[in-house]
């Protein structure tokens, strides 16, 4: 006879599909992140959100990529470098 089992037993659990295919969050975050960034935050006008987004959009519309904030912020932050390293 077969051992009951409860109502707890999740039989998907044993599954080594399932295991593969639902990694842990903290592997598929770090990866998005890329290696070596650092989270910062910053305080911006309404209007200077409004112009990211508004990039975003035409970076998408012609070059068929999606630009994130934090990419078009790194950009942004080496021209403001380069330009007043001179």
């Amino acid at each position: 006879m077969k051992p009951r089992r409860s109502i707890a037993h999740d039989p998907l659990a044993e599954s080594e599909i399932m295991k593969a295919f639902y990694k842990p969050n903290i592997a598929k975050k770090a990866s998005e992140a890329g290696a070596g960034l650092v989270k910062a935050t910053f305080y911006l006008d309404p209007n200077d959100i409004v112009s990211l987004e508004e990039l975003q959009l035409t970076i998408r519309k012609r070059e068929g990529r999606k630009a994130n904030k934090s990419e078009l912020m790194r950009e942004a932050i080496a021209l403001l470098v380069k330009e007043y390293s001179k």
